[in-house]
């Protein structure tokens, strides 16, 4: 049971106020709306930084699927921000394929074979050793890489209808 410090007469005033909230109307005024989250972070969909990662090239991917994708809408920018996030991850997985290979790669027995010209065996060697996690890192870049494809797909059919419910100008000739 919740219970609340208020009034009846401020509820009755916090009722009356919100009736006259109208929220953002004009496309840049919901454009302008629809980014307050990211201002600050809290409600955003934040990405987390790993250590050794970049948090400018984060915020740089950010500013240019931003101003590439174009969303006007909250639901736009909800699924930008995920958009973003889903090719960070992306990103990522191919960092950690390399991290894999390298690990493995540091092994004398490997090493002894790159120093005799053997580069491609120790590679198959080192593939063979991290199969298991090569298996489960594709997995995961899998479901990343559908995510993507459906949350792009989604993105397209919102600008898509939106852009459609836009009323063209129809310019007569004179004389018509």
């Amino acid at each position: 049971m919740v219970v609340s410090d208020s009034s009846p007469a401020r509820i009755a005033a916090n009722r009356s106020n919100a009736l006259r909230s109208t929220g953002p109307r004009t496309i840049e005024g919901k454009t302008a709306s629809s980014r307050n989250a990211r201002k600050h972070g809290l409600l955003a969909v934040g990405q987390p930084v790993l250590p050794g990662e970049d948090p400018e090239v984060l915020d740089a991917l950010d500013r240019y699927l931003h101003d590439e994708l174009t969303p006007a809408t909250a639901i736009e920018v909800l699924l930008v921000d995920e958009i973003v996030g889903l090719v960070w991850r992306l990103r990522r997985v191919a960092r950690v394929e390399v991290a894999l290979y390298s690990i493995t790669m540091h092994a004398p027995a490997l090493r002894a074979l790159c120093g005799a010209g053997e580069a491609d065996a120790a590679l198959g060697f080192a593939f063979a050793e991290q199969a298991p996690n090569f298996s489960v890192l594709s997995r995961y870049e899998t479901a990343l890489v559908h995510r993507l494809r459906r949350s792009l797909a989604d993105l397209e059919r919102l600008q898509g209808a939106r852009e459609a419910s836009i009323p063209t100008m129809v310019v007569m000739p004179r004389g018509v």
